[in-house]
């Protein structure tokens, strides 16, 4: 039997993480962070082959959390990130790419396929 892979999908908005929850379910097993706190303790205890990250969070932002993934000193340091945010300013694109962030995605401006697309391809890249 393949081995589950997991992704870590940090989002604060319920509706959102409950569509990817939706349209992830049977091809990955899905954890979620609500806040940056909650995703950095969820790095500790798992090694999720990818990361969908949101910039905009309660007490630590996805900034930050970009930066304390890249930081590290193991494995899960080139874990691929997909933000996928509401920010869409380009200094906000520009940060999050120079930060580490595989890719960047609008959510008023991308489709859940889309989202999909990205993983596939972020997965592949990495396989």
């Amino acid at each position: 039997m393949a081995e589950t892979k997991f992704i870590l999908v940090v989002e604060d908005d319920p509706v959102l993480k409950n569509l990817l929850g939706h349209t992830l379910a049977g091809k990955y097993q899905t954890l979620y962070a609500s806040d940056g706190n909650e995703a950095l303790k969820l790095l500790e205890e798992n090694k999720p082959v990818l990361l969908l990250l949101d910039l905009m969070l309660p007490t630590v932002d996805g900034f930050a959390v970009l930066e304390a993934v890249r930081s590290r000193t193991d494995e899960l340091k080139n874990v691929p990130i997909i933000v996928v945010s509401n920010l869409g300013a380009q200094a906000d694109i520009e940060r999050a790419k120079s930060l580490g962030a595989n890719d960047y995605l609008i959510k008023a401006e991308v489709a859940i396929e889309e989202i999909v697309a990205k993983i596939e391809s972020q997965l592949a890249a990495t396989a």
